[in-house]
């Protein structure tokens, strides 16, 4: 595997995307990431689940939680992302995704992200993509050349692979035409 290892979850770092902007309560981080809309079309964390990321991403000194007292609601922790957490979000965020069975989710929150923060680097980040993507093809075609037990069920799964991976690229370089247009 290339690249290092993140300690974190992608969901967690949608958690810190949805705080770039606004410190927010965990109630409302929970609507904005379930919203069918917005980041909710490919992520749904439950609500059980979102309380220990954001303790996970406290721990960690990515977010700071501050008690907020209520009068006419119990007191509620609004969470805010800090200097840490904006850094290792944004090197999150310009990553390229290192496996295919990864790229619907990450891919996707990425360049979600991207659009709202970092519209100028959207050029660059496909195109390390589309590389990395058909460094990817290549990889699983070699494989199942030079595999002579690839065959039946192994070279059936082995060939879906190929046409998954054919069909990102694809719409990489679909969408690449679309951002060359727009110029």
């Amino acid at each position: 595997m290339r690249g290092k290892t993140n300690p974190f979850t992608s969901s967690e770092f949608v958690l810190l995307g949805l705080l770039y902007q606004n410190p927010t309560h965990g109630y409302d981080l929970h609507k904005m990431i379930t919203d069918p809309e917005g980041i909710g079309m490919i992520w749904n964390v439950k609500m059980s689940n979102l309380y220990a990321q954001l303790d996970k991403l406290e721990n960690k000194g990515y977010i700071k939680g501050i008690l907020q007292p209520g009068d006419s609601h119990p007191n509620r922790t609004e969470y805010q992302i800090t200097e840490t957490g904006r850094s290792a979000f944004h090197d999150w965020m310009k990553s390229t995704v290192i496996h295919p069975r990864d790229f619907r989710q990450e891919f996707m929150a990425r360049y979600y992200y991207m659009l709202q923060f970092s519209p100028e680097l959207l050029k660059d980040f496909f195109d390390g993509q589309l590389e990395e993507c058909k460094k990817w093809l290549k990889n699983t075609n070699d494989a199942i050349l030079q595999d002579i037990s690839c065959t039946g069920f192994k070279k059936s799964v082995m060939e879906f692979r190929v046409s998954q991976i054919e069909s990102i690229v694809f719409w990489l370089e679909k969408v690449q035409k679309e951002f060359q247009a727009q110029e």
